[in-house]
C-alpha cells in the first residue's frame, strides 16, 4: 500500500534533493533545525526568492550504522535558471558556512515522477546512495516536516486532481 505521504510528495516538481549532516552530535534538534532553516534563508535570498515561496520537505533520521543524526530534503522553488549542478554545489558550500557538516546535493530528476523517485523505481544513471535515501522520504517509519508554500501547493493540487 502506498503511503499517503508519497502520493503528497509527488504533487511537486522538486528541485534538488540533498543529504545534510553536522559537525557535532550533540546538538540540540532546535538547533539542527536553526541551521537548516538559515541554510534555506540564504539559499532563497541567492536566488531572490521570497523565503516563504520556498517549497521543502525536510526529514530528520538516525543514521542505520552509527546512530548519527542527519537530514534528507526535497527543494523546490527556485528559478528554473538555477537547477544547475553549480546550485548543488552553492547549497553544500552554505549548509557548511552555516554551521553544518558535510552535504550532498543532487538534482531531483524531472523526467520521473516524485513517487518513483521517492520509491526507488529509478531508472538507470541514479546514485544508489541517493535511492536508497530517497526511497525512505515515503517510509511509516519518518516524520516529514512540509513548509508552508509546499503544504499550499499540495493542497491545491489535490483538489484539482479530485475536480477532474
Amino acid at each position: 500500500m502506498e503511503s499517503p505521504d508519497i502520493h503528497k510528495l509527488r504533487l511537486i516538481d522538486w528541485q534538488f534533493f540533498g543529504t545534510l549532516t553536522f559537525k557535532s552530535e550533540r546538538l540540540p534538534e532546535r538547533v539542527r533545525l536553526s541551521v537548516y532553516f538559515a541554510m534555506m534563508r540564504k539559499v532563497a535570498k541567492q536566488f531572490r526568492v521570497f523565503f516563504p515561496h520556498l517549497l521543502w520537505c525536510l526529514r530528520l533520521e538516525s543514521g542505520e550504522a552509527t546512530g548519527r543524526r542527519h537530514f534528507h530534503y526535497l527543494l523546490a522553488g527556485l528559478p528554473r535558471q538555477a537547477v544547475t549542478i553549480s546550485t548543488c554545489f552553492q547549497q553544500m558550500a552554505t549548509w557548511e558556512q552555516v554551521g553544518g557538516g558535510m552535504a550532498r546535493v543532487h538534482r531531483f530528476d524531472p523526467r520521473l515522477n516524485g513517487a518513483g523517485y521517492l520509491l526507488k523505481c529509478l531508472g538507470d544513471g541514479a546514485d544508489a546512495g541517493d535511492l536508497y535515501e530517497s526511497a525512505k522520504f515515503g517510509g511509516g517509519h519518518c516524520q516529514l516536516m512540509l513548509s508552508n508554500a509546499a503544504e499550499k501547493v499540495i493542497q491545491r493540487r489535490s483538489m484539482r486532481e479530485r475536480d477532474v
